[in-house]
């Protein structure tokens, strides 16, 4: 009789999965981007952002997706109340990043836009943006760089909004 090695065996139930242990790394990659991100300073030579809220920041970003938009409209796409909308567009109008006017055809009707300040301030971001996603990409071969664009845009796929997806909360 022919004895078989001894190998350690633990009950599956008690060891993280491949796809588990994946996923940790992956938060971990995605923490320290963050937080590298976050700890970086602004040159000496750039204004300062205005400080924003999530809440300003998604809005400021659907505007400056849209363009001028009316407050129901925008309400809308932020799946917000209005009265939300409202008091967000309130303090991005104080920040001077938003510019709300009344409609010459209907004066209930309120439209807001981005103001030229804000324009700069999508503008800087833009090429910051630009900046860091050439820093990830520098170091890659550009083989490997169409495999990692393949695979952002099959992530980015999966990643759709809740409503986007059928799963309503």
């Amino acid at each position: 009789m022919q004895l078989l090695p001894i190998r350690n065996v633990v009950a599956p139930w008690r060891t993280r999965s491949s796809l588990d242990q994946q996923s940790s790394r992956l938060l971990g990659y995605f923490d320290t981007l963050f937080h590298r991100l976050m700890l970086t300073r602004p040159s000496s030579e750039e204004e300062p952002a205005p400080e924003m809220s999530r809440e300003e920041m998604r809005t400021f970003a659907v505007l400056g997706a849209y363009g001028r938009v009316t407050m129901t409209s925008l309400a809308d796409r932020l799946n917000i109340p209005l009265s939300t909308a409202t008091h967000t567009i309130d303090r991005l109008v104080g920040k001077s990043l938003v510019i709300r006017t009344r409609s010459e055809e209907d004066r209930r009707i309120v439209l807001v836009e981005v103001s030229d300040l804000g324009q700069k301030l999508r503008a800087s971001f833009g090429a910051k943006k630009l900046v860091m996603a050439r820093s990830w990409l520098e170091p890659l071969s550009p083989g490997e760089r169409e495999i990692f664009l393949e695979l952002m845009a099959k992530i980015t796929e999966r990643a759709k909004p809740n409503a986007e997806a059928g799963n309503r909360s």
